[in-house]
């Protein structure tokens, strides 16, 4: 997940510089081993803070080891639990979630989603990616119509689709009374 090939083909300052600006705080959902966290954590710089999700253990200890080799633990905070468990954030203080690909690796996408609400900020931003190539019956996948189920608890700003994925930039709307 983390090589030179893919540096290569999907930097990942690009894909999230757009997003980023100094002193932001950031959740990197479902991190893996850091691909995106440490150049999100370089790009929010000493006043940000990026919160790196996974339920992983093994993934969490190679982003807090590439955190203290790169001198971001201050910025950078693990947290070792599922995007459908993120009491750990605060309600409403992250500037924007990047969830790339986690939601079609887990089955409570409902739960997911919701967390992603609570965590952002009322003028927050998130990018979700899901892929499109999964099994027939396969609980963790995320059918077309469930995407745009999911969406639709957002404002979408921008989104698309791939060869293998679904993408969206969104933002926070007010939760219906």
């Amino acid at each position: 997940m983390d090589n030179f090939l893919r540096r290569l083909i999907l930097p990942p300052k690009k894909k999230v510089a757009r997003f980023i600006r100094k002193g932001a705080v950031v959740a990197d959902v479902g991190c893996g081993p850091g691909y995106f966290t440490i150049p999100i954590a370089e790009m929010a710089g000493p006043t940000g803070r990026v919160y790196a999700v996974d339920s992983d253990p093994k993934s969490i200890q190679a982003v807090e080891a590439k955190s203290k080799a790169q001198g971001l633990q201050g910025v950078i905070n693990t947290q070792t639990t599922s995007a459908a468990h993120m009491e750990g954030i605060p309600d409403g203080t992250v500037d924007f979630v990047f969830a790339n690909g986690v939601i079609c690796c887990m089955t409570d996408h409902d739960g997911a989603i919701a967390h992603i609400r609570r965590i952002l900020k009322p003028e927050g931003l998130a990018y979700l990616s899901v892929s499109r190539m999964c099994r027939r019956n396969d609980p963790k996948a995320v059918r077309k119509n469930e995407w745009n189920d999911l969406l639709s608890k957002f404002d979408v700003k921008e989104r698309g689709e791939r060869l293998t994925s679904r993408w969206a930039v969104i933002a926070s709307r007010a939760p219906e009374t």
